[in-house]
């Protein structure tokens, strides 16, 4: 090859090389940004709404049961726990809500068995399970560009608080596809989704058209 031909390739050569850098330039941040800067969300109902839930106007939270016992850290059991009673207390669509700690289930239960059903006002209670909690591998993360991911999986049960009759379940898992895992986001995310979850099915009459597309 001549000495002219090679200058000419050296030449073109970063040419070539900023084309296709601009090609990735624009083309792959979208999918960069939901790989390593995403919080995906993955959700399916157990029981679907077939009651109209508007009558309820006020909501009782429990603390979510952990299943997954030390596996996950204590203190995101409880900023998760604070943080969905939080977004729930926002909700406009409910005049009152109240917290119940394990320790007060049985004493309210008792005062509760003691009351004329009747008399009693409707409240949702909106209880739960932690079913899975996997911090991923930080390593593998970056090595795989965000494939190996952080979930955080919740179960949500909303019930008549009277006949302890189970409405409507969801499941719900928040992946976190970040190379770096971010607990705190991960939680803050679950939060939000739990409370759009009850926010939907307490306010939004959708029961008929839930039943019709699970029937197809």
């Amino acid at each position: 090859m001549t000495p002219a031909r090679w200058a000419l390739i050296i030449l073109l050569a970063p040419i070539s090389c900023g084309c296709t850098l601009r090609g990735i330039a624009t083309s792959a941040p979208p999918r960069v940004f939901r790989e390593v800067h995403g919080l995906r969300v993955r959700s399916y109902q157990i029981t679907p709404v077939t009651d109209d839930l508007r009558r309820y106007r006020a909501i009782e939270v429990h603390q979510l049961e952990n299943l997954m016992l030390d596996q996950i850290p204590e203190s995101s059991v409880k900023r998760l726990n604070a943080e969905i009673l939080k977004r729930l207390r926002s909700l406009k669509g409910f005049e009152r809500t109240t917290e119940v700690v394990e320790s007060q289930v049985l004493e309210q239960k008792s005062i509760d068995d003691s009351r004329p059903n009747a008399s009693s006002p409707a409240v949702l209670v909106v209880e739960g399970y932690i079913d899975d909690y996997t911090p991923g591998i930080p390593m593998l993360r970056y090595i795989e560009q965000g494939n190996n991911h952080a979930v955080l999986t919740v179960r949500i049960v909303l019930k008549d608080k009277q006949t302890a009759r189970v409405l409507v379940e969801k499941n719900v898992s928040v992946e976190n596809t970040r190379i770096t895992s971010n607990v705190g986001r991960m939680v803050e995310k679950m939060a939000m989704e739990v409370a759009t979850f009850v926010d939907r099915s307490a306010t939004r009459y959708s029961g008929a058209k839930e039943v019709a597309s699970n029937v197809q």
